[in-house]
């Protein structure tokens, strides 16, 4: 394929030198990008759907499977609070919060809460000086596996 200029919409044509046809290549990803910024639109503002609400689901719908990555930095924190939080539809949701901006470090899907989930968590964070915590055991012999010297201390909403 090589170039043979533009359509009326501005868009790169393609003209194959064996059999002489030409067309236009269609960039799904760019239909991809335009739903998932509508899509993020409406999730993140306080409005309801847009008009045709059952053809905006169904255009939309496989943005529901996407799973953002959340890289945390290298940055030691001196307070970090963890919990799970059960959601509805099955599974738990583990988060890594800093204690003193509110920021969100890190956060994990999993089952349910165990020891071996919450270190997978704290394998991804730097050691704090101090961990608030529900208190629980799994919570407790994941901090004291994999941060050694973090302090831990009962977050007082949970006692």
């Amino acid at each position: 394929m090589k170039k043979n200029g533009h359509d009326r919409l501005g868009r790169q044509r393609w003209m194959c030198p064996g059999c002489r046809t030409t067309g236009a290549v269609r960039d799904p990803s760019r239909r991809r990008r335009a739903e998932l910024a509508e899509f993020l639109g409406w999730l993140l503002a306080p409005s309801p759907q847009p008009s045709g609400s059952r053809a905006f689901r169904k255009r939309t719908s496989w943005c529901w499977g996407l799973r953002p990555v959340l890289e945390p930095d290298a940055a030691a924190r001196h307070v970090v609070m963890a919990d799970g939080t059960y959601l509805r539809g099955g599974g738990c949701l583990l988060v890594a919060i800093d204690g003193l901006s509110g920021e969100v470090i890190a956060w994990r899907w999993c089952a349910r809460e165990s020891t071996d989930e919450y270190i997978a968590l704290f394998s991804r964070i730097p050691a704090p000086d101090v961990l608030v915590c529900d208190g629980l055991r799994g919570i407790g012999n994941a901090c004291r596996r994999a941060w050694p010297g973090t302090r831990m201390q009962r977050c007082l909403v949970h006692v």
